[in-house]
């Protein structure tokens, strides 16, 4: 089969009407009045977010699911997104149909569809670019730069398992199981984010390390930031020293949950929205007006370690 082969006999199935069939040279969507679109693009690449001898239907969900944990943290609902993919002609045959088992399972979990996209050869590694779409009530999105003084900081579910299950993924321990199925399939938090996007200031999602990304909501708020490590919702692990636990929590990368601020005011609220959602919610810190913008850690003398992942 050639690419058009392979869009027509895989692809085509997981389109809606606004593909057109992929027929045309783009889709068409029309959109509802009083909704603001949000449109994020992120790509994972063979070597550098996934080894390439995983399953191809969990490296399909990890390409949608870090689109989705973005649209996520704007407090949005996703519609659907445009895939481009770069294969080697060896990989193509076995890799494509599980590839698209991956994406169709997501597609019925998060109720989204492909509009279209683009299929070609690479040289070496494969890449995988998604630009997701998603709408919510205009002038609903969450920004980053919205934090307001006396804001305390929250995140989601718990940190440093995605960075534990990267570095002992060769391990045989059946402890680092749940670790190494954080790292390979996140858990975007879809339905959580429209529900906090009534009553929270600014939210981002954990991808580049705690530390890295809650100095986006501090900084781009012209504010410091003071982090609780005592209160770290951190995984337990009877082989691992709680210090590398600790630094995997405020440096690794790849836990894809909720960061975001919120007045004191909420905090009974969000223990509700906790318990209905079976999902943790932490409070970890708190924001505050200084002349030096600066991130401290509460009741230690040290200063966060500049460690947090970076492709440059």
């Amino acid at each position: 089969m050639d690419e058009f082969d392979y869009i027509k006999n895989y692809f085509k199935p997981l389109t809606n009407s606004a593909a057109r069939e992929l027929k045309d040279d783009a889709a068409v969507y029309k959109p509802s009045l009083n909704k603001d679109i949000v449109i994020t693009t992120d790509s994972i690449v063979e070597g550098i977010h996934f080894f390439g001898f995983e399953d191809p239907k969990l490296i399909a969900q990890k390409a949608l699911r870090v689109n989705l944990s973005d649209i996520a943290s704007m407090g949005a609902k996703p519609l659907f997104y445009n895939l481009a993919l770069n294969i080697p002609k060896s990989k193509v045959k076995k890799f494509i149909p599980k590839f698209v088992e991956g994406l169709k399972h997501d597609q019925l979990k998060y109720n989204i569809s492909l509009i279209g996209g683009d299929l070609t050869s690479s040289l070496k590694h494969i890449n995988i670019t998604i630009t997701m779409f998603g709408h919510l009530p205009t002038g609903g999105a969450i920004p980053r730069d919205n934090v307001k003084n006396g804001d305390n900081l929250y995140v989601t579910g718990e940190l440093g398992l995605s960075k534990i299950g990267l570095e002992n993924f060769n391990s045989k321990s059946h402890l680092f199981l749940e670790a190494k199925k954080k790292y390979l399939l996140p858990e975007p938090r879809v339905e959580l984010g429209m529900l906090l996007r009534k009553f929270v200031n600014s939210m981002i999602d954990v991808s580049d390390g705690l530390v890295q990304d809650a100095s986006h909501l501090a900084f781009n708020s012209d504010l410091s930031l003071e982090l609780d490590i005592n209160s770290l919702p951190i995984p337990i692990f009877s082989n691992l020293i709680t210090k590398y636990i600790i630094d995997c929590a405020l440096y690794g990368g790849d836990d894809y949950e909720l960061l975001f601020s919120c007045d004191p005011i909420n905090e009974e609220l969000l223990k509700k929205i906790s318990s209905k959602k079976n999902i943790k919610i932490t409070k970890i810190g708190f924001f505050y007006e200084s002349d030096d913008k600066k991130i401290t850690f509460k009741n230690i003398n040290k200063k966060p370690k500049k460690i947090s992942f970076k492709h440059f």
